[in-house]
């Protein structure tokens, strides 16, 4: 056991070898401690934590405040000798003197002081509820055990029922850590209550939905996952009961009516149309032991709730500030962990999460002309593997299935005046051997873009002009699959994980209300079909397959709302449904970026 615990997932607690600490003069030594404790990662500049908890007084008047919060922080939990007394000759290490309860003051100390840094020592004798949460969601391949104690963890929100009225800079801080944190956990919730719905264990699966409404009752994703799992258990009345408490807390929250996606439920629960084998969500998380899966890593929704400003006090009246704390912090993150340090190109966009251990392909974003780099994952590194490519544009480069080879579209900026500049191109993963596909067909006055191997390396699905095509590697081949180029525009491919089917989102190119599908095909042209129709055209809309082949999550988003995914299954049964978001074990097998070691 730790001989310092701070437990700040529910209301602030400290205790210093099983006692618990009472010593803090005021809230401003609490919030200190708070802070350092969460903010690890770097020394911080007394200025700065002066300017955090005393905002209103002077420079000089906060340094001296934070110089006595200080000294009362380090007597509270005994982390150096009470003022006046020195160490006695004679003792050896790690015996130092007496704190505040009797115990030994640290060695090493709980926190890293200069004349301007201040510092928790994470290799201290120190245990942060919020550091053991963040590591257990944060493994590549959690388990369910791991899950269960982080959720555990979760005794209520962050730093819950304490505030310091007279700092803003700190409570948005706060609001900061108790949204990020809450995302988290309700990731965690959702993925345990999916895998025991899965099993058919509904009574575990009910505890971990129930806990996501009670957290955010206006969370349809979780309203709809316990609506489901009512009914399959057998308790239909409550499982439309629910229905109704959803509609009341949208209202009194948010001012706003249930999706369609949680009315069609409630019809289908009324009408007994549900059941076990329906809608169970196939994100599975594997039992310890098994490295083979890896489960959703917790991280913030792809789908947010739908906002208003009614009854949602100080959660709703701080969101524009959150949304800017949320660019600074992504921003410091980039900075702080070193996935992308600032003097090697950075990738452009897209894709600010990585999935779990591998290599993911990338345009680098500091680079004129644009060159391909690629990210390490496992080791927070990044590399530029091309420094020779002298292409206007560059498309997402795409891995071949056994990760030697990278293939992409390039050329000038598109000019239909200037033939012969576009096409697909292949290099090797070291950036050496660039080649430019052979072929009429791949080459001329042409966009040609999204280039995607098949899993068994012998095909390449592209875009040519707004059509899918096939071609080989070497050239040959090379053969139209679907879509009329002016009439029916086809979107991005993704291979099937047998690769012997691929799905794209099209649409109707000419008429002025196109209406947005989402299509199947067999790799041989074969088998045309419709798996989804939207009611309307959203903006964006891009797929991706499930690990089995048996379901598929088209991103979308329309003008001037969030982005959504909507799962679908493959095989056009059942009703699609909202989810909050993509599987990340999904990616490391079907994300053509993303490549393991």
């Amino acid at each position: 056991m730790a001989r310092l615990s701070l437990s700040l997932l529910g209301p602030f607690q400290v205790t210093l070898d099983g006692t618990p600490v009472t010593a803090f003069e005021s809230d401003k030594i609490r919030a200190l401690l708070a802070y350092l404790a969460v903010e690890t990662d770097r020394p911080h500049r007394r200025e700065r934590l002066a300017g955090l908890l005393w905002p209103e007084r002077s420079d000089r008047d906060a340094r001296n405040n934070l110089r006595y919060a200080l000294s009362n922080l380090r007597k509270a939990i005994g982390d150096r000798p009470e003022a006046g007394s020195r160490p006695k000759a004679g003792r050896g290490p790690g015996t130092g003197d007496r704190g505040p309860t009797g115990g030994r003051h640290a060695a090493p100390s709980f926190l890293h002081i200069t004349h301007q840094t201040i510092q928790f020592n994470s290799n201290s004798d120190a245990w942060v509820d919020v550091t053991a949460f963040a590591c257990l969601l944060g493994r590549p391949t959690p388990t369910v055990r791991e899950l269960e104690e982080a959720v555990d963890l979760y005794r209520g929100e962050f730093l819950e029922g304490f505030s310091l009225g007279d700092s803003v800079p700190f409570e948005e801080w706060v609001l900061f850590q108790r949204e990020r944190l809450c995302r988290q956990v309700l990731s965690a919730l959702y993925c345990l209550a999916t895998t025991y719905e899965r099993r058919g264990e509904y009574g575990r699966a009910l505890a971990y939905a129930w806990r996501q409404v009670e957290l955010e009752p206006w969370q349809e994703n979780a309203r709809r996952q316990l609506m489901r799992l009512l009914a399959f258990n057998g308790q239909r009345g409550a499982a439309l009961a629910q229905y109704e408490a959803c509609r009341r807390a949208l209202a009194e929250e948010l001012g706003v009516e249930p999706a369609p996606e949680t009315t069609r439920l409630y019809e289908r629960i009324r009408d007994g149309a549900v059941d076990p084998g329906w809608t169970a969500d196939h994100t599975l998380v594997p039992e310890a032991g098994d490295a083979n899966v890896t489960p959703p890593h917790p991280a913030p929704p792809a789908q947010a709730p739908r906002q208003g400003w009614r009854g949602a006090g100080v959660r709703w009246a701080l969101a524009g500030i959150v949304l800017l704390l949320l660019a600074v912090a992504i921003m410091q993150a980039v900075m702080l962990f070193g996935v992308v340090p600032p003097e090697r190109p950075r990738p452009l966009s897209g894709n600010t999460i990585a999935p779990p251990e591998g290599k993911i392909v990338h345009l680098c974003g500091d680079t004129s002309p644009l060159q391909i780099c690629v990210i390490e994952t496992r080791a927070d590194k990044l590399t530029q593997v091309t420094d020779s490519l002298e292409f206007e544009e560059i498309g997402q480069p795409a891995w071949s299935p056994d990760g030697q080879q990278i293939v992409f579209d390039a050329g000038a900026a598109f000019d239909p005046t200037q033939p012969g500049i576009h096409g697909l191109y292949v290099i090797n993963a070291d950036g050496s051997g660039l080649r430019q596909i052979p072929g009429d067909d791949v080459s001329g006055d042409v966009a040609y873009w999204s280039p995607v191997w098949s899993p068994d390396g012998e095909w390449i699905a592209f875009i040519r002009g707004q059509e899918l095509w096939l071609i080989h590697p070497d050239g040959s081949g090379s053969h139209r699959l679907f879509g009329r180029s002016g009439e029916l525009c086809v979107g991005e491919p993704m291979w099937s994980p047998d690769g012997q089917q691929i799905a794209f989102a099209s649409h109707e190119c000419t008429l002025a209300t196109r209406a947005e599908k989402v299509w199947i095909i067999n790799r041989d042209g074969t088998g045309p079909r419709t798996v989804h129709t939207f009611e309307r055209r959203p903006d964006l809309a891009k797929v991706y397959w499930g690990h089995d082949g048996r379901e598929i999550v088209c991103s979308h988003e329309y003008h001037g709302e969030e982005m959504r995914l909507l799962l679908i299954d493959a095989a056009g049964v059942g009703e699609p449904y909202l989810i909050d978001e993509l599987p990340f074990w999904w990616l490391p097998n079907y994300w053509p970026q993303w490549r393991r070691d």
